[in-house]
């Protein structure tokens, strides 16, 4: 009897091990099928279906809202009107968000360009939805790249391609990339610059014709100086030194370093570096009753702009009142000799040094640019101006036609970004022309500069005792 009962009792002990052991199985199984509660979430558009993307042999799928969203015993998933619901696959819980069905897609690019060996990943999204699966790509034109189901590009060999985004519904949009060499080289628009503190910057990326580098990296090795975005524009921090470094996706690097120091006087901080400017100029003045008609104009209109004085024309007060004027509202000076009597070779240093002394003594601020009188040029203006030597390439002709329209019409017909205008603050017409023509450029979109701003805000660096046209 005895021995019956132990083998009862064992026999009992084994059936117990044995419904445990089925127990802790079916625990795993289910850890090993799905994860807790609302971890993944889905947003799908009216009519779209969706396949779960997990092996689906051993998941069990259910809707709780089956008049938002449907499941099949396969894991494909059904929007059926515009809602949220949430279905459960094994233990998974799936936030699905329905949205009404796409009417159009997008991409943020619209052409782009990508090195052999390069990858990169579209973004296509649906404007004011958060409507995010379904989308398939296809290819046209050369086999330049290769796409994947979710938009991961890879560039494969020299060639144009272009690729067409759809959603469920035929939506489509469409970008263009060109395959290039991988570069072999590469440089920034400088190797050294100035910041000035509260005041934008930006810097260009140069690649060699034949090769590109969409993916191409730029930091800043000391962010408490300098702040870089992915767009190259820059954001001085503080006073001091930082380096500027730009990495292409296959290692290929160039680095400029950059001082931040204040901002002076002249320059605005809040232009736009994305946007046409165009620096106007003014020789031979001031001329207190024009030139004060030109600084209304520039004034009213939030402009800004570069006057080459004559030194001997400010001893009158209103002519020495109009230097202070544009002073304390931010124009720039410009050294125009003394008295406006020599030409190129017969330029003196005196003629140069009059002028910069004297405007200091009016102003505390000698000039930060030099045009020489009638344009003409010589070893002694080079070596002796002491500023960046300002021409242009937008002539006015105001002098020879004192007519405040042709003018007008001139400068709007001849208007380009990096441009700069010729003109003359002694001449009724030309004050006329200018208040007519300053509202006229910012309507279309152009911001009205003076020379120091131009080249800042193009990233130029402009030398003493070299000469410049135009700055882009």
């Amino acid at each position: 009897m005895k021995s019956k009962s132990a083998y009862k009792l064992m026999s009992l002990v084994f059936v117990l091990l044995l419904i445990f052991i089925s127990f802790i199985a079916v625990i795993v199984n289910n850890l090993m099928t799905g994860t807790t509660a609302f971890d993944t979430a889905i947003n799908m558009g009216v009519g779209q279906t969706y396949q779960f993307p997990e092996s689906t042999a051993k998941i069990r799928f259910h809707s709780y809202n089956k008049e938002i969203v449907t499941v099949d015993k396969n894991g494909v998933i059904t929007a059926v009107s515009k809602g949220s619901a949430q279905i459960a696959a094994g233990r998974k819980r799936i936030d699905v968000n329905v949205y009404d069905a796409p009417e159009s897609v997008e991409l943020d690019d619209g052409a782009f360009s990508m090195g052999v060996g390069e990858e990169y990943t579209l973004s296509p999204y649906v404007p004011g939805s958060e409507f995010n699966t379904g989308f398939t790509y296809t290819l046209s034109g050369d086999n330049a790249v290769m796409v994947d189901e979710n938009g991961k590009i890879t560039a494969v060999s020299a060639g144009k391609t272009t690729i067409t985004v759809s959603t469920y519904n035929n939506c489509t949009a469409s970008c263009d990339v060109s395959v290039g060499n991988p570069p072999d080289k590469i440089s920034l628009s400088a190797s050294s610059n100035t910041l000035f503190l509260g005041a934008a910057g930006k810097i260009f990326i140069n690649i060699p014709a034949d090769c590109a580098s969409k993916a191409t990296a730029i930091s800043s090795d000391n962010e408490e100086i300098i702040k870089v975005n992915s767009k190259c524009e820059l954001t001085p921090v503080a006073v001091g030194k930082a380096t500027i470094t730009a990495t292409t996706y296959n290692g290929v690097s160039a680095s400029c370093e950059i001082s931040v120091v204040e901002k002076p006087y002249y320059i605005r901080p809040d232009l736009d570096p994305g946007k046409p400017m165009i620096a106007f100029t003014f020789d031979d003045g001031p001329n207190a009753e024009t030139t004060n008609r030109i600084l209304d104009a520039f004034e009213k209109n939030k402009a800004s702009c570069t006057f080459f004085i004559v030194g001997n024309r400010t001893f009158r007060d209103a002519n020495e009142a109009c230097i202070k004027r544009m002073i304390e509202n931010g124009f720039q000076l410009g050294n125009h000799t003394y008295d406006h009597k020599h030409y190129g070779s017969d330029v003196t240093i005196e003629d140069i040094t009059g002028c910069a002394d004297r405007l200091n003594e009016i102003s505390g601020h000698g000039p930060t640019a030099f045009r020489p009188t009638g344009g003409y040029l010589s070893d002694i203006i080079k070596q002796n101006c002491g500023a960046p030597i300002v021409l242009w390439n937008i002539d006015t002709e105001d002098w020879k036609t004192r007519d405040g329209n042709k003018i007008y019409y001139k400068i709007l017909d001849e208007a380009k970004d990096g441009g700069i205008v010729l003109m003359h603050d002694i001449y009724p017409s030309s004050a006329y022309a200018v208040e007519c023509v300053i509202p006229k450029l910012i309507e279309n979109g152009y911001q009205i500069v003076n020379v120091a701003e131009l080249a800042y805000y193009k990233g130029k660096t402009l030398e003493n005792g070299t000469t410049y046209y135009s700055i882009k």
